[in-house]
């Protein structure tokens, strides 16, 4: 795919593109995470800030993600949200540098979002396999065991197109949005009024993506726990 000029192209010679913006999403969330990591320190970490601070930003957003985690997990929600949370934090990190004119976020290459994909896909996977064992081959044939010459790779490909359909659907937005954005910024008079009103719909495309991606790897992680029927 093609990307806007940024940053990185400085260095794209020796080092590629997409591992440069992927390794600067990754010390974005490590700084972020150890801001609010110090933010807990003050009072034992037990009373939040009265003021408006990025604890209190994640701890919001956290505490609705834990909220529809019990509700799509089921009572086992918990264990299941630091590698959900991990997931969506990342990717809500990646869009947001999408806005930043010159920087670019890892979520414009469909390389990145195929791998964020393909963890979601065997991270619930593995989830049946360790709920049910043996058994979770049950939800690839739900009915008797003479249909399962048509019900198999039916259930079979209904999984697997999830990993696809969790790749395209981050990648074509997101990037579409970012070079929606890009191509606003490089006329000299518009760039000076439209930009924000595409802006403002960069910064809501950048959160439900974010916020899609995460509530179908749940919707994965609660439907590999259920029992076949």
């Amino acid at each position: 795919m093609v990307h806007l000029p940024s940053i990185y192209d400085l260095w794209s010679g020796s080092v590629p593109v997409v591992v440069q913006s992927l390794a600067v999403a990754v010390l974005l969330v490590l700084v972020l995470a150890a801001l609010v990591r110090l933010g807990l320190r003050d009072d034992d970490g037990i009373i939040p800030s009265e003021r408006l601070t990025l604890r209190n930003v994640l701890e919001i957003l956290l505490g609705g993600l834990g909220t529809l985690g019990r509700d799509v997990m089921g009572p086992d929600w918990s264990r299941y949200m630091p590698v959900v949370g991990t997931l969506g934090f990342f990717i809500l990190v990646s869009n947001l540098m999408g806005l930043v004119p010159g920087l670019g976020g890892p979520t414009s290459f469909i390389e990145i979002n195929l791998g964020w994909a393909l963890i979601a896909f065997l991270v619930s996977e593995a989830v049946g396999f360790k709920q049910h064992g043996l058994g979770y081959f049950k939800h690839f044939n739900p009915g008797p065991w003479w249909i399962a010459i048509l019900l198999v790779p039916v259930e079979l490909f209904s999984h697997l197109v999830r990993i696809v359909s969790l790749t395209i659907r981050l990648t074509a937005n997101m990037f579409a949005d970012h070079t929606l954005v890009g191509i606003f910024l490089s006329f000299p008079v518009i760039q000076l009024f439209v930009p924000w009103a595409i802006m403002g719909l960069g910064l809501f495309v950048a959160f439900v993506q974010a916020f899609i991606f995460t509530f179908l790897t749940m919707i994965y992680i609660g439907l590999a726990l259920e029992e076949a029927h």
